[in-house]
């Protein structure tokens, strides 16, 4: 695998989701930091400048669209790969996504292996 060392950002804030994608993670190779709320989040991402970040939207303290508006705006950080994960999946927030330049649009529930595959592509 090529991106062993790629660090990743997931700002989750439901501990199952948070367990599990830390596991299937870490047991890839990469280099996992998890924030459970918004503001944090943004935070660390400035600190960290991960290779990508996996952002949901319903958050605790700033919601994921506003975290990725921040983001593109920031011109040291704003071409940092993200994919959502998230339950909001209506068409307007897959366009809301997509205007503000994500790789991938995870529906929840989610398969573990797919979301691998899709980190896997938005690295290479």
């Amino acid at each position: 695998m090529s991106q062993q060392k790629a660090t990743i950002l997931l700002v989750e804030d439901n501990p199952a989701i948070s367990q599990l994608v830390s596991f299937k993670l870490k047991k890839y190779g990469f280099d996992f930091h998890h924030r459970a709320n918004g503001k944090e989040g943004f935070e660390v991402l400035q600190e960290l400048k991960p290779d990508l970040v996996i952002l949901d939207v319903m958050l605790p303290s700033m919601n994921g669209f506003e975290i990725l508006r921040q983001l593109r705006l920031n011109e040291e950080l704003g071409d940092t790969k993200v994919i959502m994960l998230t339950s909001k999946n209506r068409v307007e927030d897959l366009e809301k996504g997509f205007s503000l330049k994500v790789e991938d649009y995870i529906a929840k529930p989610f398969k573990p292996a797919e979301l691998i595959m899709r980190i896997e592509k938005a690295l290479n």
